[in-house]
């Protein structure tokens, strides 16, 4: 299947030029091949354009976006445009940008899109696996819900995204039916926009439940940053973030503070008391601080890629909850991992811990997600 958007050309200051071309010329600025390839064509006065992205990924971990510096060479042809493309890709979703005359530009055709270490980055999926094909939109969508809520211990309002699916979005004004609710944390390079962006979640729950292999519950996604700067969005913060590491493990504010958020949900949306939690690295040892905090709210954890420690095991307060730990063999903190799965045998806590290939980064966590919530809300 090809993928196809309109195009419209930019000068060299990202703005809209007017450029005439024949429209047999006109060009999508990316297409799916069969073969899993992805052609990228770019228009707009240059001199020299590269396409960047982590379709380039070499193996082992990413990391430390090694692969985001490496670009691809692309030629100007006999329409005025720029093309190139790639070889053919594993099925998956990838991030991408042009460098325009050594500059850097986001795809401005393509909407699909998500902030990464300050630079918004623009998204291409490549089906053709059971996996990769659980990213793709299904017929039936639910609803994004951008808000807040104040938290009273930090003494400041948090952003959060809330995902309500179909059934809830479509009900009757008098159906009273409650739905379970997932919160679901980002890590120390994130935002609240992480899961929806890069994490594919909508993609992947919905697929889950037109498959009827789940049941339809609500996805809260807050904010987990140390506290933004003035008049700076929260996906500026990465480097206040490694700044301040030492106090983002100390500081538990922002768990102390999620009753505020609990209690907003509750009072506002059709939830059941039936909850869960799960997050990525740095966000997977906060999503262990709220269980232990609230040793009686949750059913169930899920910890990918987890930055975790002794002071994360589970109190004996924690009865209950489920917890699932995912890692992955070319992953940096594979033996922190693996120490505190060590740790939660110790401790007697009955756990799944389950390791895959690869290292830290969103194409584990998007398959760690998958498998998480399949074994949450399952269909009873």
């Amino acid at each position: 299947m090809l993928l196809v958007a309109a195009c419209v050309c930019l000068t060299a200051e990202g703005k809209r030029a007017k450029v005439v071309v024949p429209s047999a010329y006109d060009q999508p600025s990316y297409i799916v091949n069969e073969d899993g390839s992805v052609s990228f064509t770019y228009c707009g006065p240059a001199r020299h354009v590269r396409v960047m992205g982590d379709f380039q990924y070499r193996g082992k971990d990413s990391t430390r976006y090694n692969d985001h510096s490496r670009k691809l060479k692309m030629r100007k042809g006999s329409d005025g445009c720029f093309h190139v493309t790639t070889p053919p890709l594993v099925p998956e979703t990838y991030t991408y940008c042009f460098r325009v005359d050594g500059k850097r530009r986001p795809d401005p055709l393509n909407n699909d899109t998500s902030w990464q270490r300050l630079h918004l980055w623009n998204i291409v999926s490549v089906g053709g696996s059971e996996l990769a094909d659980r990213y793709t939109p299904p017929a039936a969508q639910g609803e994004v819900v951008r808000t807040s809520w104040y938290c009273s211990e930090e003494k400041q309002t948090r952003s959060v995204n809330i995902y309500l699916p179909a059934a809830y979005v479509q009900a009757e004004p008098d159906d009273t039916t409650r739905f379970p609710v997932l919160y679901l944390l980002h890590g120390i390079n994130g935002y609240e926009g992480s899961w929806t962006e890069r994490g594919r979640v909508i993609q992947i729950v919905e697929n889950l439940i037109a498959d009827s292999l789940i049941r339809p519950f609500v996805i809260v996604m807050p904010d987990c940053n140390m506290g933004p700067e003035e008049g700076h969005p929260s996906h500026h913060t990465l480097w206040n973030n490694v700044v301040h590491y030492p106090r983002l493990c100390r500081d538990h504010s922002l768990e102390h503070g999620l009753s505020d958020l609990m209690q907003m949900i509750d009072s506002t949306y059709r939830v059941s008391d039936k909850r869960a939690v799960a997050g990525l690295s740095s966000g997977a040892r906060i999503a262990a601080n709220i269980v232990n905090q609230y040793p009686d709210c949750f059913e169930a954890i899920g910890m990918f890629s987890p930055v975790a420690y002794k002071s994360q095991v589970p109190t004996p307060e924690v009865h209950d909850t489920r917890y699932y730990i995912y890692m992955g063999t070319d992953d940096m903190f594979l033996n922190n991992g693996r120490h505190f799965s060590q740790r939660l045998t110790q401790s007697g806590k009955e756990h799944c811990y389950t390791e895959t290939g690869g290292g830290h980064y969103w194409r584990n966590w998007r398959a760690y997600l998958l498998d998480f919530i399949q074994h949450w809300a399952q269909q009873e």
